[in-house]
């Protein structure tokens, strides 16, 4: 399944939501800021980032370049404040905005989904490049 990287700094939220997304499959990083994921990361490309909104407004540009090809990034705790605090390329990257952990469900659906879209994204691209070396 997908590797999706948690960041915020509620460690008892993040444990609940981390063990949520092991329990459906994933593969889950937990860290307490940005520099801490990335670093843990070790190169990896998650396929999403589930991050705290008042984490995304101080450095989750960062992530832009980290993610992996179909990727996406999910806020959670935003509020009117913080949302419109957020720069135009986060807020045009940033999937859902999410109130954990009430909707663990509804984080689990956008998993599924953005994982399909990455597959069905790589795939076609893989196709692609096969048609173009098979020529006419």
């Amino acid at each position: 399944m997908a590797l999706i990287v948690v960041v915020g700094p509620d460690a008892a939220l993040l444990e609940g939501v981390s063990q949520t997304l092991v329990a459906a499959g994933h593969r889950a990083v937990v860290a307490s800021d940005v520099t801490e994921a990335i670093d843990s990361l070790g190169g990896e490309r998650p396929l999403m980032v589930v991050i705290d909104c008042a984490s995304l407004v101080t450095s989750g540009v960062a992530f832009r370049s980290s993610l992996a090809h179909g990727g996406a990034v999910i806020a959670f705790h935003c509020d009117d404040v913080e949302s419109e605090r957020l720069p135009f390329e986060i807020k045009r990257a940033a999937l859902a905005e999410l109130r954990l952990p009430l909707e663990r469900q509804r984080l689990l659906a956008l998993a599924r989904s953005v994982e399909a879209r990455a597959h069905a994204a790589g795939k076609d691209s893989v196709d692609e490049a096969r048609e173009s070396r098979a020529g006419p």
